[in-house]
């Protein structure tokens, strides 16, 4: 554990023992079956270290290699989007603080999908920082019951669960969440899981606005059914609904849930000199939403002709 990371520690249990809410006797204790879920997670490249990166104005990555977790800071508080599996806070501590800012400054926490692979430490940092949980009516589901009721995964969260957290607020399609002098635009895109979610956002570097999005793509993960048998009701529709709401919004800058969603490593290499227009790819959004169309149009039809 580096110098920084043990400093980072400490303070947050400092920080910790003047919450309301005490800390589990068994909080290190995993959730997961750990044989599992840590050979996934380290195939992936889920738990493998990269730096903090500044993407465009006050929106920064702070997750790992492959995990988006995604800091918009402001100067009275910060939303964290997303926080990676289980084990993940001492690195989004430790690279928030890199940033020159602090975990325990975070108001608000938001997810972009109920999965373990993104939120799994919502209740370590709620707890630790008294930040609320704000998500759409059908993943608050999942949150609370820490993936349990998830109907867009096979195994009905039996291997890939995650400690279940309160949900302090709905949000839904059109909202606009303030804090600071951020506006951000919540944007629902349900498929992935019923209450997936995006957002957007406008900023303006060197004089020149642009349009930023936080963007959940319409993957499809193995086994999940669209028409026969659907792994929830509606499932097949939320996906059409999304591939149109997504392909229907102005894009400049993108980010995703996974690197590879938006060719992270393609596009910036760690200490690279910021540039606004690093993660500039209106192109590329498009084409990476097409993508995954064409990816649900194949499974319809392909369950079409079983």
């Amino acid at each position: 554990m580096s110098a920084l990371v043990k400093v980072i520690w400490a303070v947050t249990l400092i920080m910790a023992t003047g919450c309301s809410k005490e800390i589990p006797e068994d909080w290190d204790e995993p959730v997961n079956v750990p044989p599992v879920s840590k050979f996934l997670a380290s195939v992936a490249q889920w738990t493998k270290p990269f730096p903090a990166f500044r993407v465009i104005g006050n929106l920064y990555g702070v997750g790992g290699y492959d995990l988006g977790v995604f800091l918009i800071a402001t100067e009275d508080g910060h939303i964290l989007i997303n926080t990676g599996v289980e084990g993940s806070f001492q690195q989004i501590a430790a690279n928030v603080a890199s940033l020159g800012y602090a975990i325990e400054d975070v108001k608000i926490l938001l997810s972009m999908q109920a999965h373990w692979d993104h939120v799994a430490e919502f209740a370590r940092i709620k707890t630790l920082t008294n930040a609320q949980v704000w998500a759409t009516a059908d993943d608050a589901m999942l949150l609370e019951d820490g993936g349990k009721s998830d109907p867009s995964n096979p195994t009905r969260g039996a291997r890939h669960m995650f400690r279940p957290v309160k949900v302090d607020r709905l949000i839904a399609d059109g909202d606009v969440i303030t804090l600071g002098n951020l506006e951000l635009r919540v944007h629902e895109h349900p498929g992935h899981t019923p209450g997936s979610t995006s957002y957007s956002m406008r900023v303006i570097e060197d004089g020149r606005p642009y349009n930023v999005a936080i963007v959940n793509m319409g993957t499809i993960n193995p086994g999940v059914r669209l028409l026969d048998e659907p792994s929830y009701p509606g499932i097949d529709e939320d996906f059409a609904k999304t591939f149109s709401r997504q392909k229907a919004m102005l894009v400049d800058v993108w980010v995703s849930a996974h690197a590879g969603f938006y060719r992270l490593h393609q596009k910036y290499q760690p200490e690279q000199i910021y540039n606004a227009k690093t993660f500039y790819d209106p192109q590329g959004y498009l084409a990476a939403i097409d993508q995954f169309e064409q990816l649900y149009l194949q499974q319809r039809q392909e369950e079409l002709a079983d």
